[in-house]
Formats: structure tokens, C-alpha cells, sequence
């Protein structure tokens, strides 16, 4: 048995539909350092699925108090 952690990538465009903006946001959340990002050797960005569900749980909060 082995122990094997599975990570799921995203690039920015997945990642912008997930949180429903614009690839170039999540780009700029990646060079603000807000959110994480994983180089490729081409220079691709990666994102992982839990920091993108994250930042996208953090809008939808920002989008609630701000209906308020």
C-alpha cells in the first residue's frame, strides 16, 4: 500500500472558470502571491484545486457581505 497524495492542477483558464473571472485575474493573483502558483518548465502556470477553490470561496464571501 502505498501513499500517494493526488494533486489536481489547473491552468488559468480552468482556474478563471472556476472562479468565475478572467484568466488574466488569476494570473495577477498569482504575481500578487495571493494566490499559489507551480511553474511548469515551459513557464506555464499551474494552480492546484484546493488553493482555487480557496480564493474562490473567499469572492463568493466578499460578494455576500458586500449584498449586505
Amino acid at each position: 500500500m502505498q501513499n500517494e497524495i493526488e494533486l489536481e492542477l489547473y491552468t488559468p483558464q480552468d482556474a478563471a472558470r472556476v472562479c468565475e473571472c478572467c484568466a488574466a485575474t488569476v494570473k495577477r493573483l498569482a504575481d500578487e502571491i495571493r494566490l499559489p502558483v507551480i511553474r511548469t518548465v515551459g513557464g506555464v502556470r499551474l494552480f492546484s484545486r484546493q488553493q482555487v477553490e480557496r480564493i474562490q470561496q473567499e469572492r463568493d464571501r466578499r460578494a455576500q457581505e458586500s449584498a449586505r
